[in-house]
């Protein structure tokens, strides 16, 4: 009892022989379960096998190979032999049972080919326990062999406990093996993202195939990239090496495009016996493969959306053996990094060749609008255009002709034609179809479509393989013409790439081919215009005798030509009665006011000057000749009564003075509101900026001073020239009365405050209103001669308002016959107008209150007439003859 009390606590040399093999058991255990690699937990494994089937003669583990997915013997030096799937062993892996196999294992299983020194004698029997994981899928992680004596009901029970002991054991050492792999395998994705970054799709592929080809273990392959314009995949590279000329694969009809379309993996163990693989047209570079992995290649889209942008194709692994889901797992797994590389890098691509594109086509834009003015040269630079943007090598051009619904080719065969040398009927063949429906035709076989007319290459000798036909369109996307391009350079058919560039440079053309019409149609008004203008000029011309007439002897007094001329009340409208005497009457008064002798103005050029203004006049009843007379008379009493208008300088005046002349040159007898709504062709020029009528008036003016001859300034320096052509636009443009009104809150200002000779804008403002005043100078007349302006006035009014009734314009009251109340009329006109412009005159200029005071008068007449309740009728007999502007008719 002692003993064996005693024995139980001693060490391990005087322990029985049966604790030592336990203790041996659990050592062994311990040294599996601490095992961080796959020889360490098989030799582990294979004492722990010796300790749980003392009389095991032979034994081996196997562990599972996750790269492969095979369990596997991993030897000491590092070989590793996989287990078979088939044999003895493989049939009880296969049942994930425990198998004790009595008959001996046949010489030819492939156990032998892991256990060579397998011999199972006469009364041993064949262990196989596969280590089963039933938490995941049932799989066997491990596998423990063992050539033994008949087990015992014990050898059973601890062969159990190791089982499970195993279990934990191949789950640590996988997963240490597992996280090592994803280590190295995301470090090396690290490094290959690092190399990625390349804006080059050759070089890419180039470094993306290296990587594959190492993490893949394959003898070859290469990467497909989707290119949309002609629906094909092409590969730049084969096995890392860029290629001469690249690889394409129609979608539609190849195993690969079957994966680009599907997005799904292809995996093909077999390939001589796979009915989708055709040789003919699957093989790349004669490569005969018998594995095949193809995977799409996906691009990560920026809300989880995925496209498949092209396919990864691997072929056959060096090891023979075939593909298996831990390569097409590893393959994923790097495309995954790849894809975005190469996604971002095709993207590229397509803004590189879409910015070379929009480069090329401004260019050809610059080509076709330097060819405008030669609508031959315009449509033969079209067609070479066309021709180099597409790589075609025959190109057409048909017009529409739309009086006879034909096409007609300009350009045919890139040669110029004849008019009406080849006509084609709207809706007959292929550019027919084109020119009826507007739509783009792209033929990939043009001798098999039913439109396409053979007679053509029949007279030709021209052989047509391949068309595009694409429409030409105005701005309002009318057809104007069709453009035929034949047969592609260099290629199979004209792609999309070609059509949307096709398209785009339609739009060119059409635009192009409109200007040019355009063009010409101006250049052709412009022309007539220009003759229009001459023979305006040589009836305006002044003849020698009448210049001479008024040249060759001295300027008379003004008085010789009424007593009263120079009195502010002194009407030349209606007291002038020697109307030829005026030209000579202007040149007095600038000489009188000294402008003639202190601006050097030559005698011939101004008298030119004045008879081409008095020329330039039409004779309606009030804007005539006679009123831009008066109007200018009125400033030269002012200049009379007011000691040479000391408030202006000689520029000013002189410029004042010219402007008053020329003011109303061309004047039709109808305002800016009538140009405005009969659309007349003084309105098309020159509504947008205002004042249409006044700005018809200086361009005339302008236009008199250019005429040879006639420019009175050109003894002026470049900048007194610059200053007075600037003065006469303001003066003449602030005869416009609404141009007076947005001016009178600061001329009321001035005049309130004083006038100051210093300040320039005091100087412009005091123009205007001389300009005004001066217009409006019938106001301050007699009421004899006031009265009888006034019905010269409205009886222009009135010719206006009949003219708007004739086009259904219904005319404000003063410019309609049937409902003006000319009293009530004119002293609104007095109250709002001319009397405050007299009125703020007299303030700055008091020497002209005669004026203001005659206006006044003249509202007495007029209020008492208004009194007698009765409606003022014209006091003309003779009507003036209504006649629609050229425009309206």
């Amino acid at each position: 009892m002692v003993d064996s009390h005693t024995t139980s606590n001693y060490d391990f040399l005087f322990r029985r022989p049966s604790a030592v093999v336990l203790s041996g058991y659990e050592d062994a255990i311990l040294s599996m379960g601490a095992a961080m690699i796959p020889t360490e937990f098989t030799a582990a494994a294979k004492r722990c096998l010796h300790f749980t089937l003392p009389s095991m003669s032979t034994g081996a583990a196997l562990l599972l190979d996750t790269e492969n997915n095979e369990l596997a013997y991993f030897e000491e030096n590092d070989k590793v032999k996989h287990l078979p799937k088939m044999g003895v062993v493989w049939d009880a892996v296969r049942q994930r049972m425990l198998e004790v196999r009595r008959s001996p294992v046949p010489d030819d299983d492939p156990i032998r080919t892991i256990m060579p020194n397998l011999v199972q004698n006469s009364g041993q029997v064949f262990v196989v326990a596969p280590v089963v994981d039933n938490q995941h899928q049932c799989k066997v992680l491990a596998l423990l062999l063992a050539v033994c004596d008949e087990p015992t009901e014990g050898n059973y029970e601890r062969l159990r406990l190791m089982e499970r002991n195993t279990l934990v054991a191949a789950k640590r050492v996988l997963a240490h093996l597992n996280s090592e792999i994803e280590k190295k395998r995301i470090g090396n994705m690290l490094t290959v993202c690092g190399e990625l970054i390349d804006l080059d799709i050759v070089s890419l592929s180039v470094k993306v195939l290296k990587h594959i080809m190492e993490v893949s273990n394959a003898k070859a392959c290469t990467l497909f990239v989707y290119e949309d314009v002609t629906q094909e995949l092409v590969a730049y590279t084969y096995n890392g090496v860029p290629l001469d000329k690249e690889i394409r694969k129609p979608v539609a009809s190849c195993i690969y495009g079957e994966c680009f379309t599907t997005g799904e993996i292809i995996n093909v163990n077999n390939v001589p016996q796979d009915m989708r693989f055709n040789p003919r047209m699957d093989n790349i570079r004669d490569y005969e493969p018998t594995h095949l992995l193809c995977i799409p290649v996906k691009d990560r889209g920026t809300q989880g959306t995925q496209s498949v942008i092209g396919v990864l194709v691997v072929c056959d692994k060096k090891n023979d053996r075939p593909f298996t889901k831990h390569d097409e797992e590893g393959l994923l797994y790097s495309l995954y990094f790849c894809s975005s590389m190469l996604n971002n890098t095709l993207v590229y691509q397509r803004e590189l060749a879409l910015k070379k594109q929009n480069e090329v086509l401004l260019q050809v834009a610059k080509n076709l609008f330097t060819s405008l003015d030669n609508i031959s040269s315009l449509l033969r630079e079209i067609m070479n255009e066309a021709r180099r943007l597409t790589n075609a090598e025959r190109c057409s051009l048909f017009l529409l002709d739309n009086s006879t619904k034909n096409l007609v080719a300009t350009v045919f065969n890139s040669d110029l034609l004849k008019e009406g040398a080849l006509t084609i009927k709207v809706g007959q063949g292929i550019a027919g179809y084109v020119a009826q429906t507007g739509r783009t035709v792209n033929i990939t076989d043009a001798q098999k479509h039913p439109q396409f007319f053979k007679e053509v290459d029949k007279s030709t000798g021209f052989f047509t393989k391949h068309i595009l036909c694409f429409p030409i369109m105005d701005s309002n996307g009318a057809v104007v013409g069709v453009a035929q391009l034949c047969n592609k350079i260099n290629g199979k058919f004209f792609t999309k790439y070609d059509e949307e560039l096709a398209n785009t440079f339609s739009v060119y053309c059409g635009i192009s081919i409109y200007h040019s019409k355009l063009y010409n149609a101006v250049v052709a008004s412009h022309s007539r215009s220009s003759l229009a203008t001459e023979l305006m000029l040589y009836h305006m011309k002044v003849q020698p005798e009448e210049l001479e007439k008024i040249t060759q002897s001295s300027l008379p007094p003004t008085t010789s030509f009424h007593p009263n001329f120079c009195k502010m009340t002194f009407c030349p409208k209606i007291q002038l009665k020697a109307n030829d005497e005026t030209v000579v009457a202007v040149m007095s008064m600038m000489n009188e006011m000294d402008l003639i002798n202190k601006f050097q103005l030559h005698p011939d050029t101004l008298g030119r000057f004045v008879f081409m203004v008095k020329k330039g006049y039409r004779d309606p009843p009030y804007h005539n000749w006679m009123h831009a007379f008066a109007v200018a008379h009125f400033l030269y009493t002012l200049y009379c009564c007011s000691n040479r208008l000391p408030c202006l300088d000689d520029l000013e005046v002189l410029a004042v003075f010219v402007s008053c002349l020329c003011h109303d040159i061309d004047h039709r007898g109808t305002n800016n509101a009538f140009q405005v709504c009969s659309k007349s062709p003084l309105a098309a020029l020159y509504t947008s900026e205002g004042s249409v009528m006044e700005r018809h008036h200086l361009a005339q003016t302008l236009c008199i001073l250019n005429s040879p001859g006639c420019n009175i300034f050109e003894n002026f320096s470049d900048s007194d020239y610059k200053t007075i052509v600037g003065m006469i636009q303001n003066n003449i443009l602030d005869t416009d009365i609404a141009t007076h009104l947005k001016k009178l809150k600061f001329i009321k200002e001035m005049a309130s405050c004083g006038y100051d000779r210093s300040n320039p804008e005091h100087h412009k403002l005091l123009c205007s209103l001389i300009m005004t005043s001066c217009d409006l100078t019938s106001s301050c007349k007699t009421w004899d001669c006031s009265r009888a302006i006034s019905d010269l006035i409205y009886l222009e009014f009135f010719s206006q308002g009949d003219l708007e009734k004739a086009l259904g314009i219904t005319p404000i009251e003063m410019m309609d016959r049937d409902r003006a109340n000319i009293p009530e009329q004119q002293l609104r006109f007095l109250d709002g107008i001319a009397g405050p412009v007299f009125q703020l005159l007299s303030q700055l200029i008091p020497e002209i209150a005669e004026a203001y005071h005659s206006l006044l008068e003249n509202r007495e007449h007029w209020a008492a007439l208004k009194a007698t309740g009765k409606r003022f009728s014209i006091d003309i007999t003779t009507e003036l003859s209504v006649r629609l502007p050229t425009h309206v008719e």
